[in-house]
């Protein structure tokens, strides 16, 4: 019944774009755990996709699983070093910015399905639409929900678009 889709992934995409919204954004210390937060949720969909990839593209799945080790990481020093957060605000920024276009270049090229295209195409878009608007936005509550659009968006297509299975070459 649920061939092609993942309802999982997409439940959870779903739930932590709802969270990213939601929270409430005071001072910078929460800013701080805020991007940190975001960018840990980016890498944990990355690592999600990268296992969902893994038996088609060997390649697609070391480079997400790379993404999000890396996501991980800068996330974690984004949660437990407020003075880095503020020394790298304006990195931050396009951090979560470049995340967004590489996951969606990386959905876009591996994707062998309309659905894995249309999410590679709604992640770069929102990745350059994220870097322009953390160029001009003084409040960064519209950027995180552009962050969590695209993953609520990511989630909704993980869920009711169902993608063709596409045979692994050998």
């Amino acid at each position: 019944m649920n061939e092609g889709r993942n309802v999982f992934v997409g439940i959870l995409a779903i739930i932590l774009g709802i969270i990213i919204i939601i929270f409430p954004l005071v001072g910078i210390v929460t800013l701080s755990v805020l991007t940190g937060v975001g960018i840990i949720f980016i890498g944990l969909w990355l690592l999600l996709q990268s296992f969902k990839k893994w038996k088609n593209s060997f390649a697609a799945g070391i480079m997400d699983l790379f993404l999000a080790i890396f996501a991980f990481l800068v996330g974690i020093v984004f949660l437990g070093n407020v003075a880095a957060f503020e020394f790298l605000s304006f990195l931050g920024l396009y951090l979560v910015g470049f995340f967004l276009i590489l996951a969606g270049l990386e959905a876009l090229f591996s994707g062998k399905d309309m659905k894995a295209r249309g999410i590679g195409i709604l992640g770069f878009a929102l990745g350059i639409i994220y870097l322009v608007l953390g160029s001009y936005v003084i409040h960064p509550l519209f950027l995180s929900a552009i962050m969590g659009a695209f993953l609520i968006i990511a989630g909704i297509m993980e869920i009711f678009i169902k993608s063709k299975e596409v045979p692994k070459e050998e």
